[in-house]
């Protein structure tokens, strides 16, 4: 009877271990993706999953999904759990977003990133207010530095100061009476020298301005320290200082580094040479950012004819072999292309430059802001950039400036199918707003230019306001709005411009919200859009299977209606073709 027990005893014990292991093999199996049944079907597991995400994919034909997978450095797998467990292995890295959104990696459309290593290691103004302030931090600097160092920087904005005014030559002149000093404006229109940096650059009082420029002088004639517009290509273009700038690649390389931390992994930066100091870093084995490069146009008579334009585009072949056989050895996607040119129409509202079609509501004078450029001199410069193959992109912020620019585009005979562009746009008339899709014109914009100054409604009135800054507008009536920052001009966090586009308020109140977005509009607008101007839109812009894997996890939940604080969100982790290039846990450590 005893033994007749035991043996039911033990096969009952046999039998639950049994089980017990078939339950503990099958949890097993069903974590990990594999099981023995499924050993001889089982799909090419992935080097990195990300799970437990919110994830805004910028791809309408999947727009959400909760698991990514990503192998050899692109995207495998994007939406259900269940499949994408399938993916794991042991040697899998497994990410848990924890709830938190993941969006696709952020491209800024509007940067001067070559500008901004200036700043590295100058002197930032940037929303400081008091002039007594800015004197200060410039004579700090002039001081650790030896006597004839160039003294670079600026971001200032005359419009925060008490008095509003333009600085001069002589304040810099107390304060760094040894060193040339020389400091753009927050808008990068306008240049403060001192006298030193006047001598250096051999501006004196009959030195006559440019075409396009003004070196602003006082009543007998004497140069005050500001160069305007077109002017500080004296600055841009003297061998002093480019000399003085030193090697801008390693100063580049922190810049990128510091856009990585934002999400961004892809900008179109513009400025006055071709980008050899992004050619230098792809010497060095590359980096974590995808450039489409506007070169700024030097617009003198004798640089804007056919043999000019002819080595332009000799240049243009050159550098982009050479960049696409160096992508080619570094495996990580495009890297950097000398992709289009850059005009000038207008100023800036803020110095009553931008040209408008009725006068300044400031200005009773009849004063509208001058083009740069007449209509025929701009269909010339653009016609020809067309005709050796550049897409154009032209800064137009007034109505006026924006009317002449689409004109431009239109008129010219060449420029059909190119990727044509007009930056900013920050007042248009509404029946131009159909012209942009209508002659597949590009409407460039950056939401904190509308929300950030404290003068547009002093400079254009209210009513004139219904049709600035209209990004609905433009988007409702097809144009394909990009989104970009235009840095080191205004804020480069990409969560503020998100912000200022969704919520669309001003002191707390929202400001002519007819033209806000919806967060995936917005998210569009700075990802895939921009992608599809450089014609890389089948290799990034998007969380889409078979793209580079460039996405940004977000520190929070982005969720519907959008947070109120949102233009305080920071990102956790950026990626750049599969590889993480930045945490936020290692900045803490």
């Amino acid at each position: 009877m005893r033994s007749n027990q035991s043996r039911s005893v033990v096969s009952h014990v046999i039998k639950v271990t049994v089980l017990s292991a078939l339950i503990t093999s099958s949890f097993s199996s069903w974590a990990t993706g594999t099981s023995a049944i499924e050993a001889n079907d089982r799909p090419t597991p992935a080097d990195i999953i990300v799970m437990n995400a919110d994830i805004r994919t910028s791809d309408a034909a999947k727009p959400r999904a909760s698991a990514l997978a990503i192998k050899d450095g692109k995207f495998i797998a994007v939406g259900s759990p269940d499949y994408i467990r399938l993916l794991k292995s042991e040697k899998t890295q497994v990410i848990d977003a924890k709830g938190n959104t993941v969006i696709p990696g952020l491209i800024d459309a509007h940067t001067h990133l070559l500008v901004g290593t200036d700043l590295m290691n100058g002197v930032d103004l940037f929303g400081v207010k008091d002039k007594q302030q800015w004197l200060q931090m410039v004579k700090e600097k002039a001081d650790s530095l030896p006597k004839g160092s160039w003294i670079f920087g600026g971001r200032w904005d005359a419009s925060l100061t008490a008095d509003k005014k333009l600085p001069t030559a002589a304040e810099l002149d107390a304060v760094a009476p040894d060193h040339p000093v020389a400091l753009i404006d927050v808008d990068y229109h306008t240049m403060w020298v001192n006298s030193k940096a006047l001598a250096e650059l051999e501006i004196n009082d009959k030195t006559p301005n440019p075409t396009g420029g003004t070196i602003q002088r006082d009543k007998d004639g004497k140069a005050t320290g500001i160069l305007l517009e077109n002017a500080i290509d004296i600055y841009n273009h003297s061998p002093k200082v480019i000399a003085a700038q030193g090697d801008k690649s390693k100063k580049l390389r922190k810049v990128i580094e510091h856009f990585n931390s934002l999400g961004v992994t892809g900008v179109h930066d513009m400025w006055t040479n071709v980008g050899s100091e992004y050619t230098d870093l792809l010497k060095e084995g590359g980096f974590p950012m995808r450039v489409w490069y506007g070169y700024m146009v030097d617009t003198d008579e004798k640089n804007t004819g056919d043999e000019a334009f002819k080595k332009q585009a000799e240049l243009q072949k050159e550098i982009n072999a050479f960049a696409e056989a160096k992508e080619k050895s570094i495996g990580k996607g495009p890297m950097y292309r000398y992709g289009f040119h850059k005009y000038y129409m207008d100023g800036t509202l803020m110095n009553h430059t931008a040209a408008l079609h009725e006068s300044y509501s400031d200005r009773h004078d009849h004063f509208l802001g001058k083009p740069l450029y007449s209509q025929e001199r701009m269909n010339e410069l653009v016609q020809r950039s067309h005709k050796f193959g550049f897409p154009v992109g032209i800064h137009a912020i007034g109505d006026n400036a924006v009317t002449m620019a689409l004109k431009a585009f239109k008129d010219s005979t060449e420029g059909k199918g190119l990727a044509n562009r007009i930056e900013h746009i920050e007042l248009t008339k509404f029946s131009n707003m159909e012209k942009f899709s209508r002659d597949n014109v590009i409407p460039s914009m950056q939401p904190d230019h509308a929300i950030a100054p404290n003068f547009l409604e002093e400079r254009l009135g209210k009513e004139r306001l219904k049709r600035g800054w209209a990004w609905q507008s433009l988007l409702t009536a097809g144009g394909e709005l990009v989104f970009g920052s235009d840095w080191p001009t205004a804020k480069e966090e990409p969560m503020v411009q998100l912000g200022d586009a969704v919520l669309r308020e001003k002191d707390g109140k929202v400001w002519y919200g007819e033209n806000a977005l919806t967060f995936d509009e917005a998210l569009y607008a700075y990802t895939q859009a921009p992608a599809k101007i450089t014609g890389w839109d089948k290799e990034i812009g998007s969380i889409t299977v078979g793209k580079w894997a460039d996405f940004a996890i977000v520190d929070g939940k982005i969720k519907d209606p959008v947070p109120q604080d949102i233009r305080n969100w920071k990102i956790s982790q950026t990626w750049f073709a599969g590889e993480k290039v930045y945490d936020k846990a290692d900045v803490k450590k």
